[in-house]
C-alpha cells in the first residue's frame, strides 16, 4: 500500500458526491448519463480501495511514495492552471459555457506550451463534441452566462 492511496480515494469519493448532488438538480431526463458515470466512478474507486486494503493485509507495509509522486512538481505550472480554472468558472458565469471553454482551453494549452495546431485541434474537437453530445443528443442545458441569457 502507498501512503498516497487513501487521500486519493477520499478525494475521488468527495468529487463523486459533489457531482451527485449537482446531478440531482438537473432535469430528470438529463440525469441518466451523469448518474451512470458517477456510479461507475464510485464502483471503480471502491474496487481500488478494496485492492489497496488487500495489498496492505498481504504485506503490512505502507510505502511513502510522496517523494516519487512530487519529484517533478512544477509550482508555477500548478498554480497557473489552478488560477486558470478559477478564471474559467468566473468567465462561465458571465459569458457561458462555450465562450469560457474556448478561452480556457486555448489559454491553458498556450500556457502549457502546447503547439498551436494541437491547441486548435483540441479546442475545435472539444467544442464540437460537447455541442453534439450534451446539447443535441442528451439535451443537457449548458450555462449561457449573464451576457447571453
Amino acid at each position: 500500500m502507498k501512503k498516497s492511496d487513501i487521500p486519493v480515494v477520499c478525494i475521488i469519493y468527495a468529487i463523486a458526491i459533489v457531482f451527485l448532488i449537482m446531478t440531482l438538480n438537473l432535469p430528470e431526463a438529463a440525469q441518466v448519463y451523469p448518474m451512470v458515470l458517477i456510479s461507475a466512478l464510485i464502483f471503480v474507486n471502491t474496487l481500488y480501495l478494496i485492492r489497496t486494503f488487500l495489498k496492505y493485509r498481504q504485506d503490512h507495509r505502507i510505502e511513502n511514495d510522496y517523494p516519487i509522486v512530487f519529484s517533478g512538481f512544477l509550482p508555477m505550472q500548478f498554480f497557473g492552471v489552478f488560477l486558470s480554472v478559477a478564471g474559467y468558472l468566473v468567465l462561465m458565469y458571465f459569458c457561458g459555457y462555450y465562450v469560457a471553454t474556448v478561452v480556457y482551453l486555448a489559454g491553458s494549452l498556450m500556457f502549457l506550451k502546447v503547439p498551436v495546431r494541437f491547441n486548435l485541434m483540441t479546442v475545435v474537437v472539444m467544442v464540437v463534441m460537447v455541442a453534439v453530445v450534451f446539447s443535441y443528443f442528451l439535451k443537457v442545458p449548458l450555462p449561457a452566462g449573464l451576457l447571453f441569457e
